[in-house]
């Protein structure tokens, strides 16, 4: 096959992340699966009680599913450059801006029939509600899509 016909089907790599918009009922069913680790005696408990089988359906209903994918390194660059780093930082870039960037220049909602592009307002709603920790999550995708040394040195299969 040619190297115009392997181009032509390019993927890029992606990461799927699912955040769960209602924090407290995340909090609560993981507070549920900790009750129900274990039983009276101390032992594992095996089956899903339904308390939990409940909170696990209410928290997959309050959740949504963001897809990052990996950008051209061209891409990937200019969006480095549109984002210098702050004076006084020891960095490339702008970390608090550029993760954001990257992620909403390929950021798409994954539904259960297919992927679907996210409106600039609601990005911008998603992105002002998150967390530290939900912020950290979705710059270590960005990283893991664009940054991945899995692909660079492949030996030949043959």
């Amino acid at each position: 096959m040619s190297l115009k016909t392997k181009l032509k089907a390019r993927k890029a790599e992606y990461l799927d992340l699912v955040f769960c918009l209602d924090r407290p009922l995340m909090k609560e069913l993981e507070k549920a699966r900790r009750d129900h680790e274990t039983d009276a005696a101390g032992r594992l408990a095996a089956p899903k009680n339904t308390t939990v089988k409940d909170l696990e359906k209410a928290v997959a209903e309050a959740s949504v599913t963001i897809r990052v994918a990996s950008l051209p390194w061209e891409a990937y660059n200019a969006l480095m450059l549109e984002h210098p780093a702050r004076e006084g930082h020891d960095e490339q870039f702008d970390a608090s801006t550029f993760y954001a960037a990257a992620a909403k220049a390929t950021a798409e909602e994954v539904t259960a029939k297919s992927t679907v592009p996210i409106p600039e307002e609601d990005w911008d709603e998603f992105m002002s509600g998150l967390t530290d920790g939900e912020y950290d999550r979705l710059a270590g995708a960005v990283v893991a899509v664009n940054r991945n040394t899995a692909t660079v040195n492949i030996a030949p299969l043959a």
